[in-house]
């Protein structure tokens, strides 16, 4: 390279070296004044709200089996009961998970010290034997992850009903996770 190359990069460096964002010592907030508004993308102020981690028990093989979902905050039980109605996605499915759940329950009230009623009005009469006992264990045990939540009963058209419990005994609620134990996730 000649003197007079070397110079020229010299002086290229020295150019480009004050150009660009300056150095700060520690990290700062940044207000929306300091955001350039040739950045695409939404306004600050139109955010989603930071989602909830939700566990949601599916079945695996003959027993329940947890996932972790996503739902939009606050927890609740509505939200909850919308997540697992929805069923595992494919994902989840390709890894043997799978629902008991028949068509439609729904919140038949307000949870009431801490117990929600669940009408399992529908298709839910056409499920029997250990498949009605996941379905309900599916319920329970997902509800009861919910703060707050520390039973639920059912009602088959509004009206509180028994039913089978994890051993096949007659139970009216509130039912807990101790009521599967036959069908609870693996240690």
């Amino acid at each position: 390279m000649t003197a007079r190359g070397g110079i020229a990069v010299c002086l290229a460096l020295v150019v480009l070296s004050g150009c660009g964002i300056p150095v700060e010592d520690r990290p700062r907030p940044l207000s929306a004044a300091d955001i350039p508004s040739s950045i695409p993308g939404p306004p600050l102020t139109s955010m989603p709200p930071v989602g909830a981690t939700v566990e949601l028990f599916f079945v695996r093989g003959s027993r329940l089996a947890p996932v972790r979902r996503q739902t939009p905050s606050p927890l609740s039980v509505e939200r909850t009961i919308t997540a697992i109605m929805s069923g595992p996605i494919p994902l989840e499915r390709s890894q043997g998970f799978r629902t008991a759940l028949p068509g439609e329950v729904r919140l038949a009230g307000t949870v009431a010290a801490g117990v929600p009623l669940i009408d399992v009005t529908g298709s839910f009469d056409q499920v029997e034997g250990e498949e009605q006992i996941l379905a309900l264990a599916q319920l329970v045990f997902t509800l009861t992850g919910l703060p707050g939540v520390d039973g639920v009963s059912f009602a088959l058209s509004g009206r509180t009903v028994e039913v089978p419990t994890g051993d096949g005994a007659l139970k009216r609620g509130p039912l807990r996770r101790e009521d599967f134990e036959a069908v609870a996730p693996p240690d």
